[in-house]
């Protein structure tokens, strides 16, 4: 994976983090103000909505890759270690 690719991911996680900062400000503030919390919370869920299908869409252009849990054993080194 690409050094770009990651540095978009941690922006964009740092953007909702900051929004969801942003809105719960808004919501502890003694003077309430219920639209901005709305829409705080309406551009991170947004934002988390559009990293996750752009997440799927790199995946399947292969700009990223994903992997298992748990590592795989290779089936050729199995059988030359049963020898």
């Amino acid at each position: 994976m690409s050094p770009l690719i990651k540095y978009l991911i941690i922006f964009s996680l740092l953007l909702i983090v900051y929004n969801l900062f942003k809105s719960f400000y808004h919501l502890s503030n003694n003077k309430s103000q219920p639209k901005k919390v709305v829409k705080f919370l309406a551009i991170r869920v947004g934002l988390s909505f559009l990293l996750f299908i752009s997440l799927l869409v790199a995946t399947q252009f292969g700009l990223i890759s994903s992997h298992a849990l748990l590592p795989q054993e290779n089936s050729q080194q199995t059988s030359h270690t049963s020898q």
